[in-house]
């Protein structure tokens, strides 16, 4: 996830720039939980010896004229009613049956996408079963702190408050079961207890653990996302009810090629490469090379030397970041090692906040387009490193809840195993491109400015765009410069000291953004379109109720109204003043 905190001052701190793409949890097994070197060395090795979407159409507004949501715009809402493109279904494939009276275990429950399908599944279905909740915690109590300071007290789940009232945490607490435990750990480092109890009763196994850090420490992403699902996948196999294995992957395991990527499953092996040019991959030899340098290197160059073998790794067989070759090499090791389980691995592209439901512009965390939105709100980055052209996949949080339900209802009836792929993403269904983004994040912010902690309104001029990393360095260094006043030379009675510290301050900042330029630069020329039909069959199938209730279709999305009545008053409520007061 990219995670950044924005001040008020004139510099921007990056802190672990990640990305959400496709998106987890802010609180997984990230570079946060993995702080000490030692710690994370043991871990790599312990793992190494365990081997379009039913919404309704928005009319076309003129932007001019359409009036801003700054407000709280927060009012629960049901689903919209389904699309006049929607094909009429016959029987539909029994979601609500399947929902109720059975049992879930979800990772990282705290996590953004985690906490608006377990809201979803609370709201529409309240006789569900248990949903057990695995969170990392120090102890059982910690955990069921965190159950109750993340997701109880949550806003998200305001709808569920008001309509169970004083009994609200009651429902809560009988439904939600605290899990401590962490998913790269054998049995998910669960207690006994607990563990024969999960392995008894958990009907359906929803993984959304991921690290998302683009460029993480090799090992440290081989833990989390290769090695840690299959282990996962391991312990759904104990489970004696065991429906389903459901995994949250990330649409751009698809690499780095151009055109139409289809909704197919991983062999072993594959790379994103011309095979006949190049070698095959080999994830346990990957695992091998990052377990050599550990032993090997100096541990003052451990963290630069695995994050830089993660990149190069991944450049080599056709990936753009170690966050995505990790991630295909875990959906390898889930088809090689699911034997009879069936399987469904939902793989959603971008995702950003809330469209509808439970109320729009829900987000938690810098996602992955957040950052640039409000660095440009704020008049710190008036150009940037992009195609304009370029399409950007986007998909709100709650169609790909409802997409994992659909999923989950009809694969978790199927007669025998299987390993279906979902693309949730809107590339090929409902194109939208970077200049589309920007010109209305200006549009928005025209009309309604971010202002500082003195209330002086941030101005903003349209979006520049440049094609080189080397123009735009040039051009933010000098655009610094200037706003700083160091352009117009030292003054007679400057301070000498105060200067140079200014000096070094805006240089971090350049730095800071030539950085960002850096990490974002593959994403902003992407050319790749993510086809959709698994998806889009999985809609016919559904009834009118159905497609009503779980709306999953993204073709009607107007993303104008989305970006300016949505997102962007979503990032002010829920991004803009927890950074602007930090």
């Amino acid at each position: 996830m990219l995670s950044f905190s924005h001040s008020h001052s004139s510099t921007i701190t990056i802190s672990s720039p990640q990305a959400i793409i496709g998106a987890h949890s802010s609180r997984g097994p990230n570079s946060a939980s993995l702080s000490s070197m030692s710690r994370r060395n043991l871990e790599f090795r312990k793992g190494l010896r365990e081997p379009s979407f039913g919404l309704q159409r928005f009319s076309r507004t003129n932007k001019r004229n359409m009036a801003v949501k700054d407000s709280d715009d927060s009012s629960c809402r049901d689903a919209t009613a389904p699309s006049a493109m929607a094909l009429e279904s016959r029987g539909g494939i029994g979601i609500m049956d399947f929902l109720e009276r059975r049992n879930y275990l979800v990772t990282s429950a705290t996590g953004f996408l985690a906490k608006v399908l377990i809201e979803k599944m609370l709201r529409v279905a309240p006789d569900v079963g248990k949903i057990f909740v695995l969170i990392k915690a120090k102890d059982e109590r910690a955990a069921m702190d965190r159950v109750k300071d993340e997701i109880i007290e949550c806003e998200l789940f305001k709808c569920l408050q008001q309509k169970y009232g004083d009994e609200y945490t009651n429902f809560m607490l009988s439904k939600l079961v605290p899990v401590k435990g962490d998913i790269r750990e054998s049995n998910m480092g669960i207690a006994d207890d607990l563990l024969h109890q999960i392995t008894r009763e958990v009907d359906v196994v929803i993984n959304s653990a991921a690290n998302t850090t683009w460029d993480e420490r090799y090992d440290a992403s081989l833990v989390a996302n290769t090695i840690a699902p299959s282990r996962l996948l391991d312990f759904a196999k104990k489970c004696e009810k065991l429906k389903l294995f459901l995994h949250v992957s990330t649409t751009y395991v698809n690499g780095e090629r151009p055109g139409i990527l289809m909704e197919k499953a991983f062999e072993m092996g594959e790379s994103r490469i011309d095979s006949s040019t190049g070698s095959k991959l080999d994830v346990h030899h990957e695992m091998k090379l990052a377990s050599d340098l550990l032993e090997t290197l100096p541990s003052n160059e451990v963290p630069k030397k695995l994050k830089d073998m993660g990149l190069a790794r991944a450049r080599v067989y056709g990936w753009q970041s170690t966050y995505e070759l990790t991630k295909a090499m875990g959906e390898m090791m889930i088809n090689t090692n699911r034997e009879g389980v069936p399987i469904v691995i939902v793989r959603p592209s971008i995702i950003e906040s809330t469209f509808q439901e439970p109320f729009p512009g829900w987000i938690q965390g810098n996602r992955v387009l957040d950052p640039l939105i409000l660095s440009y709100g704020k008049g710190r980055l008036p150009g940037f490193l992009l195609n304009p052209d370029t399409i950007v996949d986007v998909v709100p949080a709650d169609l790909v809840a409802n997409a994992i339900i659909a999923a989950m209802a009809k694969h978790g009836r199927a007669p025998g195993p299987s390993i279906v792929i979902y693309h949730a993403a809107s590339s090929t269904v409902n194109p939208l491109t970077l200049g589309n983004v920007f010109e209305y994040s200006c549009n928005h912010f025209a009309a309604s400015p971010l202002t500082d902690n003195k209330g002086d309104e941030f101005r903003i001029t349209a979006m520049e765009y440049f094609s080189s990393k080397d123009s735009f360095s040039s051009y933010i260094q000098k655009y610094i410069a200037d706003k700083s006043g160091l352009s117009n030379g030292i003054c007679p009675n400057s301070n000498p000291k105060q200067h140079s510290r200014l000096e070094a301050r805006c240089k971090r900042m350049a730095d800071s953004l030539i950085h960002l330029a850096k990490l974002y630069e593959p994403y902003m020329f992407y050319r790749g379109r993510f086809d959709c039909r698994n998806a889009q069959k999985l809609i016919e199938q559904m009834s009118m109720e159905e497609r009503n209730k779980f709306p999953m279709d993204l073709r009607s999305i107007n993303w104008e109204d989305y970006f300016f009545n949505a997102h962007i008053p979503g990032l002010k409520r829920h991004i803009f003043k927890k950074t602007s007061s930090s």
